[in-house]
């Protein structure tokens, strides 16, 4: 009883590859960014979501200075949406404290009278 011959072997492996990239942070800062823009009118809710974000942007980026993301863009998008985001919880509080006397009626009555 003859055996047929061996088979080609299995093809020679690839090279291994790097590690993969950390993008992670730079992704979950700009995703943070984005949602705290339209959250900011929310109590408090924008601004902590822009300043967890504003950091996560910061970790993201030195990752990619580190060589280990490659996501730059990415984590600079999330720095500036996330300080966007700020930007605009600050000025609803800020207007909140200021208009929190103002009667609206009032002024509308005043103006007709004018």
């Amino acid at each position: 009883m003859s055996y047929p011959p061996p088979a080609y072997g299995p093809p020679p492996g690839q090279q291994p590859y790097g590690a993969a990239p950390q993008n992670g942070l730079g992704l979950t800062s700009m995703i943070l960014g984005i949602v705290s823009i339209p959250t900011a009118c929310c109590p408090y809710i924008g601004g902590v979501l822009g300043i967890i974000g504003l950091v996560f942007g910061f970790l993201g980026k030195k990752k990619v200075d580190s060589g280990l993301a490659n996501n730059r863009g990415i984590a600079i998008a999330g720095i500036v949406t996330s300080a966007v985001g700020i930007a605009i919880a600050i000025l609803f509080i800020i207007l909140s404290v200021a208009l929190q006397d103002f009667d609206v009626q009032k002024w509308v009555e005043d103006q007709q009278n004018a």
